[in-house]
């Protein structure tokens, strides 16, 4: 009993922590973009031209397609029978789950349950998605020198300044990450250990998945008049990727606009343009996800009836 107590205890802190993390970005946002003014901010926006959004919005749904190839590559491997179509509507529910769930990866847990009677198997079932969202952060883990690059020794200066806070406050949630998914990526290598090839495709299908996002936030910060190369673009997106998908928010709401206004206003961009890009491309993905909305109902009704039939 006391360790059931234990455990609801902890959840509820962690959701606490989201939440209170999730407030005080989006309240930190909120005083930031109250520093700049707003006809300048909605000016910027309207500039974009239309064709540019379209085609932003072409690299998100593109992207999408890239990540759901990269899971079905591993699901493949062990046999699974389900088309890249009903793939990807699993994972765009799953996309617009995570809008209302922890970090960017709460639509993991959707997919895992929506994906299980195609497997049949609850090792395969949990082992694809964890490799996959594995196999993704090794992706963009492979351009964090970029983003050193970058920010060279600012950043490296703005960490051991920050000591010996920053370190709590980002090792814990890691620490907590590690510990929940190690188990389960230990049985999950170990059912793909005879399919290297499938790691090798999927880790060639993550960076397209990554890279076609960074080409779409490229486009609107030229968009925008910023004076930043692709590169750049790069090492923030990196940045921000890695700070999002640690549980101390919902889908990185706020802390995602705070990095982003620190960052460009770091190379030299004004307020009003990181702020504009922060919530254009915010509002971009949101959009992108809609349809997933149509698919999170009848996914899951249809694999539970596809379950019982079984």
């Amino acid at each position: 009993m006391s360790e059931k107590k234990t455990r609801l205890g902890k959840k509820n802190w962690a959701t606490i922590l989201r939440w209170v993390g999730t407030l005080a970005s989006s309240g930190l946002f909120i005083w930031l973009i109250q520093r700049q003014k707003w006809d300048v901010v909605l000016n910027k926006a309207s500039d974009i031209a239309l064709w540019a959004v379209v085609l932003a919005i072409a690299c998100y749904l593109l992207s999408y397609w890239f990540n759901t190839l990269r899971w079905c590559i591993l699901l493949w491997a062990q046999q699974v029978k389900i088309t890249i179509w009903q793939a990807y509507r699993l994972n765009w529910a799953g996309y617009f789950a995570s809008q209302f769930l922890p970090s960017t990866i709460g639509g993991d847990g959707l997919r895992m349950l929506a994906v299980h009677p195609y497997t049949g198997s609850k090792t395969i079932t949990i082992g694809s998605v964890v490799l996959d969202r594995i196999i993704n952060m090794s992706a963009m883990a492979c351009m964090l020198p970029i983003s050193l690059q970058v920010f060279g020794a600012s950043l490296l200066g703005y960490l051991r300044a920050a000591q010996p806070g920053w370190m709590t406050a980002f090792w814990l949630p890691i620490r907590r990450l590690i510990e929940k998914f190690s188990p389960k990526f230990t049985a999950a290598f170990l059912a793909w250990r005879l399919q290297p090839q499938a790691f090798f495709f999927a880790f060639l299908a993550a960076w397209p998945s990554n890279l076609l996002p960074i080409t779409a936030t490229f486009l609107l910060a030229r968009q925008l008049g910023m004076n930043v190369s692709f590169w750049e673009v790069a090492g923030v997106q990196t940045i921000t990727y890695f700070l999002s998908v640690l549980p101390i928010s919902v889908n990185g709401y706020g802390l995602r606009e705070v990095a982003y206004t620190t960052l460009y206003t770091a190379l030299g961009v004004s307020l009003e343009q990181a702020s504009t890009l922060a919530l254009v491309t915010r509002f971009l993905m949101i959009v992108c996800t809609v349809p997933g909305a149509i698919w999170l109902s009848s996914a899951v009704t249809y694999n539970f009836n596809l379950e019982d039939g079984a």
